[in-house]
């Protein structure tokens, strides 16, 4: 064998992506990506969920499309590396029958106080609505926790599929809010206060490791070795930062996409009350601020767009055209908005569920879509910058930006500079995700060390 190449799957809230890397150019060679359709529809109000099963086939489907790619050349795939949505919740049995479907990081039922708890030290966040550790109350308290039933993410249950392998990793498990951060084990204080049965905990093992070679007939079916070795998943922000910015520390990372975040990475354990504390793999941890609506804020600005002119004209233009126009005349309109003013917590936040957006500053004059738009730009990104500042983080150079959002739209950039102060560069790299769990991977198995990741970055124009 000469190349070898890790392949790898992010397995996203809207959007599904697998990429090859080369372990000698630290590049992708091929990339791959699909909408992520497996949504239950007709559920309850603010319920959201995903069919596990659908979720795997379109997987399994995605990584044989990715193979049959000229540029990948099966014989050369030494591991497979897995990330994805963070912070929900599927039941398995032990031959890895879905007992439930995937309750995600999107889903409001326990938005009831007494499935919420306060920060913790010991966690490193609160227990948040969507958290795995909130849903797992809500399924304990309502009777549907399975018999002999195992918890686990959609990257989990997928790694399990490909290896046989149950379990979870740090990553993951933090992301549940019942995860002792210090000691590297679940916060049997915290599970106990919350009645879930501590046998439904799946075993938290070491992030981007290797968890067990691919099963033989997964083999056979996706045309690689025996010997091609699966590594235990990590979350999909943590696997952002590595794709974006690799393990720089003197960069805040910001990641605009179905959600938004900015983290900043720590080499030491670090709480603070109005950000989240997460794990790194392979050391570390980083500071994490999380916006429920990111991006979507301006897709529910297209959605309002293209519904007005149908209503008016008659006529729906496509999204793209939407988007292409908004951008424009965002770029067209002036710093500040003319007066403009969006709050985009239009889902809410973690802290403040029920608090929802709003557009101030309208006056006779200034009431255009050019500032409309350019003022849903600058809310996305003042959310991010307002948590940063109340919690008093002020040690990083510069922002490294990634995510759809940032590179589809010029402004997003400029706004991000003229927001924070700070010079803003862009990671070139297309599904940073899937790039990052790449990376881990290709280290977890000894091919490559942290110093060897070079990120790609663009300067903001």
């Amino acid at each position: 064998m000469g190349e070898k190449v890790v392949i790898s799957l992010d397995i996203g809230t809207s959007k599904l992506a697998a990429l090859a890397l080369s372990c000698k150019s630290l590049r992708p060679v091929a990339i791959c990506s699909q909408v992520n359709d497996t949504q239950i529809k007709e559920l309850p109000a603010g319920y959201h969920e995903q069919d596990p099963l659908r979720s795997r086939a379109l997987c399994l489907g995605l990584l044989q499309k990715l193979l049959s790619d000229k540029k990948v050349r099966a014989d050369e795939v030494v591991g497979i590396g897995i990330t994805g949505q963070m912070h929900g919740v599927l039941l398995v049995n032990s031959d890895l029958e879905p007992q439930s479907n995937l309750i995600t990081w999107r889903d409001q039922r326990t938005q009831n106080s007494e499935f919420r708890t306060r920060h913790s030290k010991r966690t490193g966040s609160p227990l948040h609505t969507g958290y795995g550790g909130a849903t797992l109350r809500w399924l304990a308290k309502n009777g549907k926790l399975s018999e002999n039933a195992t918890a686990l993410t959609i990257a989990d249950y997928v790694a399990a599929h490909l290896t046989g392998v149950i379990a979870t990793e740090a990553t993951h498990a933090a992301s549940w809010g019942i995860f002792n951060l210090q000691e590297g084990l679940w916060d049997a204080e915290l599970v106990d206060r919350l009645g879930i049965d501590k046998d439904v905990l799946p075993s938290v093992l070491s992030t981007a490791r290797p968890l067990g070679n691919i099963r033989p007939a997964l083999a056979q079916q996706l045309g690689l070795g025996p010997d091609v070795q699966v590594c235990s998943p990590l979350g999909d922000n943590q696997a952002g930062i590595i794709g974006a910015a690799g393990f720089a520390g003197n960069a805040a990372v910001l990641n605009l996409g179905t959600g938004g975040q900015i983290s900043f990475p720590q080499n030491d354990y670090k709480f603070v009350e109005t950000l989240e504390t997460r794990p790194m793999p392979f050391g570390g941890f980083i500071l994490v601020g999380a916006s429920l609506c990111g991006g979507w804020a301006y897709k529910y600005l297209q959605k309002f767009i293209q519904a007005t002119v149908k209503e008016f004209a008659g006529t729906q233009p496509g999204d793209e055209e939407i988007y292409s126009r908004m951008n424009s005349i965002a770029a067209e309109a002036p710093q500040g908005a003319s007066g403009i003013s969006v709050d985009t917590r239009f889902s809410g936040t973690r802290l403040e569920p029920n608090i929802r957006g709003s557009i101030n500053g309208i006056g006779a004059e200034n009431f255009t879509p050019a500032n409309l738009t350019r003022g849903f730009v600058e809310g996305m990104i003042r959310e991010l910058a307002e948590m940063a500042s109340k919690a008093g983080i002020k040690d990083f150079k510069k922002i490294i930006a990634g995510g759809n959002a940032v590179r589809k739209n010029p402004v997003v950039s400029e706004v991000i500079e003229s927001i924070f102060g700070l010079p803003c560069y862009i990671s070139s790299s297309r599904e940073e995700a899937a790039l990052g769990a790449a990376y881990a991977a290709a280290i977890g198995l000894g091919l490559i060390s942290k110093d060897d990741i070079r990120p790609n970055l663009e300067k903001s124009r």
